[in-house]
């Protein structure tokens, strides 16, 4: 079974990078053939830069960096050429300047930024005219010598144009913002995931809210709230069956009881009597399972200590009567629980119940509840296995095929401790046997 899970996000970042670089050779791809396909040939814009970098007024005259020209030029095959002027009528040139441009060169100041092609080869009279500002001094330069043609020229052309401006803010915004943008863009959804955790379908009503995600992902969420709308009705159905079954089991139960006590005292009477008292506890077992879902909102505060004292004192007769020692350690403090006292007492008894019949007909049970709320019933039998730990609170499960419990004490009193938002668990007691832990997790200060 594959179980690689793929990540929207990673995929919709991948997929916008891919976009964006497929726009951007579109893109330079389209700048290269404007501007590499032409029938003139132009003066090569950045060699035109340099020279004009190499200038400098000082309002009196224009002076040139030599060395820095004797560079260029030497690039240039030695066809470089310039004119420059300045605000105040101050010249200067090298090279051979073409006799085609020299009817512009006594208007030059007064030219602005201008390309000048050329369609006569080998095209040395393409120019340029760069204006440089320098300390407040213009100088104006028309520079030629070094042609520049063909799309490998126009491509290095334009990607030093735009490369600094145009490609750095790009990757910065796909390598940093868009990932935050989608991040954020997604977390609808990781709220809709952690709610879809906590989420539980046997409560009345649960649903995700379709609200937190957008209008493609939103339909799923429906979908999914249709098949819990649909559970929670099968869940519905069944307890229904099982609380109308329960409840017409009643009546010809208690009818075969009335009949069996009629019959003459034997062993057979009795087996009789011991069977039907099991299926009248499953019956009632069934019943307090439908009425939990009812009992919920008759939570209120109790004394847990309290009603650990008084559950305990109406088991003691029953417990004692079986051949156990009885021991029940509560504080004198009360213990303060937000609770069902009906449905706690039915857990007790329960849990002591349970002792009585796996604790070998021998020893001590114990019920001890402490300050912080915790309540443990023990007793001093064989104890559970540690692989049956988990499995003996559900329903219908017995450690013995053979017993004599119905199945569903214990997955009754998980229901209802879960219903108080505690936890019940089970382990080794210290002297031996299985101890019975609550923890209740709704602690609440005596009222008033």
């Amino acid at each position: 079974m594959n179980t690689d899970i793929r990540s929207i996000s990673l995929g919709l970042a991948w997929r916008v990078c891919l976009a964006q670089v497929f726009t951007v050779l579109i893109a330079v791809m389209a700048l290269i053939l404007t501007w590499g396909d032409q029938e003139s040939v132009h003066m090569d814009m950045f060699t035109a830069d340099d020279v004009v970098a190499a200038l400098h007024g000082d309002g009196t005259a224009i002076r040139l960096d030599r060395k820095r020209w004797d560079a260029l030029n030497a690039k240039a095959g030695g066809n470089l050429w310039f004119v420059a002027v300045d605000e105040r009528g101050n010249t200067l040139s090298e090279g051979a300047v073409p006799e085609v441009h020299r009817e512009l060169l006594s208007r030059l100041e007064r030219v602005g930024y201008s390309e000048l092609g050329s369609l006569t080869p080998p095209y040395l009279d393409a120019a340029r005219i760069v204006i440089s500002n320098q300390d407040g001094r213009r100088v104006t330069a028309m520079v030629g010598g070094q042609p520049k043609h063909g799309l490998w020229e126009g491509a290095l052309m334009v990607l030093r144009l735009i490369g600094p401006w145009f490609f750095l803010p790009l990757i910065v915004v796909t390598l940093l913002v868009m990932p935050l943008v989608i991040h954020r863009a997604m977390r609808g959804v990781r709220q809709l995931a952690r709610e879809a955790r906590l989420l539980d379908i046997g409560k009345a009503g649960a649903r995700l809210d379709t609200q937190l995600v957008s209008s493609e992902i939103a339909p799923l969420v429906s979908a999914f709230n249709d098949a819990i709308g649909k559970v929670q009705q099968g869940y519905a159905a069944r307890d229904k069956f099982l609380a109308d079954a329960a409840h017409e089991l009643r009546v010809p139960i208690a009818v075969v009881q009335a009949r069996l006590s009629q019959l003459p005292q034997g062993a057979l009477k009795a087996q009789l009597l011991n069977d039907i008292a099991r299926l009248g506890n499953v019956a009632e077992h069934l019943l307090d399972l439908q009425r939990l879902d009812r009992s919920v909102e008759k939570l209120q505060p109790l004394d847990l200590a309290a009603l650990a004292r008084t559950a305990a004192a109406e088991l003691a007769p029953l417990v004692i009567g079986a051949g156990y020692s009885f021991e029940v350690d509560a504080p004198d403090e009360p213990v303060w629980i937000v609770g069902d006292g009906i449905a706690l007492g039915r857990v007790m008894a329960n849990l002591v119940h349970n002792a009585i019949v796996h604790g070998g007909g021998r020893g001590t049970i114990s019920v001890r509840l402490e300050a912080n709320g915790t309540l443990e019933v023990a007793d001093q039998g064989a104890g559970v296995p540690e692989n049956d730990r988990e499995a003996i609170f559900e329903p219908f499960h017995r450690l013995r095929a053979a017993g004599s419990g119905s199945g569903l004490g214990l997955h009754l009193v998980k229901e209802i401790i879960q219903h108080h938002e505690g936890a019940v668990s089970v382990g080794e007691a210290p002297g031996g046997g299985a101890s019975f832990r609550i923890a209740f997790n709704r602690s609440v200060r005596r009222p008033g």
